[in-house]
């Protein structure tokens, strides 16, 4: 299976030092509080890194697509129109548990008074078929598994597809423009990898300095990768854990 098409994100913070702790999702919560400019840009990018996981928790909830697309898009604005943000707090947990929190009770209110979603409020329409929601959703396991589940799985594969195009990025080489896409396999979990020999072959290159591109190519991955999983928590000395219970929901069952 190919790793999924990765969400357009309107604003990505670059990477930072390791000796830095880096800008998280609560501190693009305490942005939104801020208004003006900052609150745009803040809501847009969580916006992008929220938007399929709640997408995805609907469709397994049995949400037709078109009904799914309106609730997510409507999810959003209400955290705008109720300052359901303003009220969350870094230390009762995770910004998604809080999310996934209010996004039932978001569903508990529309039942209720099953009124038509507005569009607009400041933050720009989702393009969901720009965005490619029902392929990316299309190869989620068709199982049994809750879709509190699958909303934890599809932000965990999220943070990784962001991870890799950050990558992607850092490791353009010019003279070996078709370098990233033949070691990438490399990287993904849900593929197996060629073998070196194949790679060398391919990249016209010996399979000694292809061993160290890739590497070189995980260690890189691993430093981005535990950049990221730091702004998903509030503190460093969460980072951690977070890290181990993300090698756990990515890790085959």
């Amino acid at each position: 299976m190919s790793a999924p098409v990765p969400p357009d994100r309107t604003a990505c913070s670059p990477s930072l030092p390791r000796t830095e702790f880096p800008t998280t999702h609560w501190t693009l919560v305490t942005r939104v509080r801020h208004g003006g400019e900052v609150r745009q840009a803040a809501l847009e990018e969580l916006c992008g890194l929220y938007w399929y996981p709640i997408y995805a928790f609907l469709r397994r909830r049995g949400y037709p697509q078109h009904d799914a697309e309106d609730l997510t898009q409507g999810f959003f604005l209400k955290l705008i129109d109720d300052e359901s943000l303003a009220a969350a707090d870094a230390e009762k947990g995770r910004l998604r548990t809080h999310l996934l929190h209010h996004l039932q009770r978001h569903l508990a209110d529309h039942k209720r008074h099953a009124g038509a979603l507005k569009r607009g409020g400041g933050l720009p329409a989702i393009s969901f078929e720009a965005m490619h929601a029902e392929q990316r959703y299309a190869h989620e396991p068709q199982d049994s598994r809750d879709p509190e589940w699958l909303f934890t799985r599809a932000w965990a594969h999220g943070l990784l597809d962001g991870v890799r195009e950050r990558l992607r990025e850092d490791f353009a080489d010019a003279k070996r423009p078709e370098a990233f896409d033949t070691l990438l396999p490399f990287l993904l979990l849900d593929e197996d990898p060629p073998s070196y020999r194949q790679a060398a072959a391919k990249l016209r290159a010996t399979e000694v300095s292809v061993r160290l591109m890739v590497s070189r190519l995980r260690a890189k991955f691993r430093s981005l990768l535990r950049d990221e999983v730091a702004r998903t928590v509030a503190t460093p000395e969460e980072a951690a854990a977070e890290f181990e219970w993300l090698r756990s929901v990515l890790s085959p069952p």
